[in-house]
């Protein structure tokens, strides 16, 4: 893995690199002046040397006295940390503090000898053989009257000037050591200064990233820091305002797209869903957490809407049409797809809406029967009422009996005719006070209206020998129109007695449970078929047409009722099986006290 420097590493390394440099010329560059200040020091010292010795000497020279020279030497090296050396003009040696003049060889050929024999003053550093040690030699012509007389040499061990040196490296290092931690402190501290707002606003990035905007910085430090801050700051509020904003309209668009009724697809280029609302997941029985990603044929095992989301993501223009859903039951969909593209215009998906029309559906296939069933139930009496008319007319009149029984047979289907009319008219105008809210209720006990149709359909059961049983609880009421909850009752009641078998029984019950009253109607006739009790509440929808109309029903009874008992917030099941008879419940809620 690769190392990354902070930005405190970075400061900090950058900052001790500069002071290192700096340390490492400055202590170069001053030791070697204090060297060479050192060295001149120590030769204007020698020089001084050895002008006041030319001068003390002077008049020795003149007179050639070289013992006094020699002695003088000895005497002033033994008190001085210099060595000293009187020379002849021609390079002989007259005297010397370290060593013997008569052992010592002539010294023409030495650098700085050569140099002040002709006039000026010489210096040289180099190993002297008579001391066994480096020494730093200067050399001063004594001139009189333009004439070179001798020449004196001072010299010191360079030794002695290390150590001086040395004594001033030390002071030197010392000081270079404390300037490095204090110039190290203070670039640490800042370094941290400056690093630590930068960190601030690094840690304030992150936590923007993560979504929390609740907080500004305000890390101090430098004005262009100050000025970044101020620029975040404006920044994370413009950006608080604007997710602020798209959050809610997310939240509205997601409200919106699950109160639909209509079921919504949204799918990308290659029919993967996208998303999907309520409606649609109730239709298709799936889940957007199990559909989204997945192509459409994948989630929803259905060909003509694949077919159908193809046709839309190649058509520039939205287009429609129905889908079957196979499934208990079966619904049948209005497909609208509209094309998405992005702001450049370029296809990104494909949108989606199902509109369930599987009631529509079914409620045009009722009134295409009921106006079929009405024309057919209007029309077999008026053609029967027709054909006796015309037989009558073509001569049938003039045979009593014959014209009598023709009369009776019209009289009948006028009879029919007038059901049919009056139970059309029944329901026409319970559908026009449900509109209006026009009924007027009542509390009364459920027993009422129980007694009360069970006295007025005595007659017609007593007639086929049945015998209706009632068990009812006076103590539930119920808030009632009492001409309108009789009437479906006495439609119930009067089927039941209709379609029961000579000698049997039927039963209405009145009870109260779970804050409903429940009405039962129990009759023990030919039952209904499985299958055809959905359709049971139909108008002229009947089980057995050819018994029915033996028993006068013209198949709007149930309907009525059921319309009636809509009416009273309540509702009516049915329970039945071939052989087995028919429970007709009427459930009706109870008002709380």
């Amino acid at each position: 893995m690769r190392f990354r420097l902070t930005l405190l590493g970075r400061l900090y390394s950058s900052h001790m690199m500069v002071l290192f440099l700096s340390v490492l010329f400055s202590g170069y560059f001053a030791a070697a002046g204090l060297k060479e200040l050192q060295f001149n020091s120590v030769s204007e010292s020698l020089k001084k040397q050895a002008a006041m010795v030319g001068e003390i000497l002077r008049p020795r020279f003149s007179e050639g006295d070289t013992v006094f020279i020699d002695s003088f030497c000895d005497r002033l090296g033994s008190n001085s940390p210099y060595r000293l050396t009187v020379l002849a003009p021609d390079g002989s040696i007259l005297g010397d503090s370290e060593g013997s003049p008569s052992k010592m060889e002539n010294h023409t050929t030495r650098p700085e000898i050569k140099e002040a024999m002709g006039g000026v003053i010489g210096s040289a550093t180099r190993y002297s053989f008579t001391v066994n040690k480096d020494l730093v030699y200067v050399a001063l012509p004594i001139i009189q009257d333009g004439v070179i007389i001798g020449i004196v040499r001072t010299s010191t061990s360079i030794e002695r000037l290390s150590h001086i040196l040395t004594f001033f490296y030390e002071k030197l290092a010392i000081a270079i050591f404390l300037l490095v931690i204090v110039v190290a402190g203070l670039s640490l501290i800042v370094s941290r200064r400056i690093s630590k707002p930068i960190a601030e606003l690094k840690t304030a990035a992150q936590r923007y990233a993560n979504g929390d905007f609740d907080q500004s910085v305000n890390p101090g430090g430098a004005t262009e820091i100050q000025e970044l801050a101020a620029a975040i700051n404006s920044m994370v509020a413009e950006l608080r305002t604007r997710l602020n904003t798209m959050t809610r309209q997310r939240n509205e668009l997601e409200s919106l797209l699950s109160e639909m009724v209509e079921a919504v697809i949204v799918v990308d280029t290659s029919k993967r869903i996208v998303r999907m609302n309520h409606a649609a997941e109730e239709i298709f029985q799936t889940t957007l957490f199990q559909a989204s990603g997945r192509q459409i044929l994948e989630s929803i095992r259905n060909g003509r809407l694949n077919e159908f989301v193809a046709r839309t993501l190649s058509s520039a223009l939205p287009i429609e049409d129905e889908l079957t859903v196979i499934g208990t039951p079966d619904k049948i969909l209005q497909a609208h797809g509209t094309l998405i593209s992005d702001t450049q215009g370029t296809p990104i998906g494909a949108l989606i809406v199902l509109n369930d029309i599987s009631r529509l559906k079914n409620i045009d296939q009722i009134r295409k029967d009921f106006v079929a069933n009405v024309s057919h139930e209007l029309k077999t009496p008026v053609t029967s009422i027709k054909g006796f008319l015309e037989t009558l007319k073509d001569g049938a009149i003039n045979d009593p009996v014959t014209a009598t029984r023709f009369l009776d047979i019209a009289i009948k289907h006028t009879d029919r005719l007038t059901a049919i009319i009056e139970d059309l008219l029944k329901l026409s105008r319970v559908e026009q006070d449900a509109c209006r809210g026009a009924m007027k209720m009542e509390k009364a006990s459920v027993c009422e209206p129980v007694r009360s149709v069970v006295k007025f359909l005595e007659t017609m059961a007593q007639e086929k020998d049945i015998e209706i049983v009632t068990e009812c609880d006076p103590s539930v009421e119920i808030e009632i129109n009492r001409q309108l909850f009789e009437q479906a009752l006495s439609n119930l009641l009067d089927n039941a007695i209709k379609y029961s078998q000579e000698g049997s029984e039927v039963s209405i019950k009145a009870k109260a449970t779970n804050h409903e009253a429940l009405i039962e109607v129990k009759d023990t006739g030919c039952g209904i078929p499985r299958d055809q009790l959905p359709r049971i509440f139909e108008r002229f929808f009947r089980v057995d047409r050819a018994r029915a109309r033996d028993t006068g029903g013209a198949g709007l009874g149930l309907s009525i009722a059921r319309h009636i008992i809509n009416l009273h917030s309540g509702r009516i099941d049915v329970t039945s099986g071939i052989g087995q008879g028919s429970v007709f419940t009427i459930r009706i809620p109870l008002k709380e006290q």
